[in-house]
């Protein structure tokens, strides 16, 4: 299964605490840097990336979150990154306006969202029904029953039972779904279709994944295959850091 992942789309990576999800959610924001990036940061992760390509939130605060939502609608050809995104797109939860027609419309604006979550049973299946990708690292019992609502209880065994760095891919549009493992092995580490038996050595500090690519594939086949955001280049968001206008 090749993923293509366009620039606009909207996808969701979740999964336990030291599963993998942000290493490979760095990798995909390597990606999305030419294309225009904005990484909703509020753990502090992403400090590889430059200042204007981040903003560590001062709060939980849903109002925050909002008045950085209206700046991105005002923007185009960007891919929003939300690290746990379960605070501010949770089910239940009030969203603000801004947020809504970001969430909803953004894509007609060129804006893609890329939604971070350690519990996926507390993320919006609003959000969720307009997701085109959803990458499943393994989660937690209390998710169960969320995640069978979503694709099924053949696919939930599934993920509930992944081994670290390992994750299922899930293709929305298409309702088609893959194991595949995080190759950390080497200087680039990269992405590929799951081995049964084969062992995954730890993440290296500090070093994002290289490609994505299925089992079987060679090596000069692995460019074809390696998720490529599309869309036109957008400028910077700002210089000495991106902060939202109030």
């Amino acid at each position: 299964m090749t993923i293509r992942m366009r620039s606009t789309d909207r996808a969701c990576i979740c999964g336990l605490t030291g599963t993998g999800k942000t290493v490979l959610t760095q990798y995909l924001c390597t990606l999305y840097e030419k294309t225009g990036l904005l990484i909703y940061d509020p753990l502090s992760q992403f400090t590889a990336f430059k200042p204007e390509q981040r903003y560590v939130p001062k709060s939980n605060s849903i109002r925050e979150f909002n008045n950085v939502c209206r700046q991105l609608c005002a923007r185009e050809n960007v891919t929003f990154v939300i690290e746990e995104a379960e605070r501010y797109l949770g089910q239940g939860k009030e969203m603000g306006d801004d947020t809504f027609d970001l969430i909803n419309r953004g894509r007609n604006w060129g804006v893609g969202i890329v939604a971070v979550t350690r519990r996926i049973q507390r993320l919006s299946k609003d959000f969720f029904d307009l997701c085109q990708h959803v990458f499943f690292f393994k989660c937690g019992l209390r998710s169960r029953g969320y995640i069978e609502d979503m694709i099924g209880s053949k696919e939930t065994e599934q993920i509930l039972h992944l081994k670290r760095y390992r994750f299922l891919y899930f293709n929305v549009e298409t309702e088609e779904s893959e194991v595949r493992w995080l190759n950390l092995q080497g200087v680039h580490p990269h992405l590929e279709a799951d081995k049964p038996g084969q062992e995954v050595e730890p993440a290296p500090r500090d070093e994002p994944p290289g490609e994505i690519a299925p089992e079987g594939e060679e090596s000069e086949k692995r460019a074809e295959r390696t998720v490529q955001p599309r869309g036109e280049p957008s400028s910077s968001v700002a210089q000495g850091g991106w902060k939202p206008r109030r």
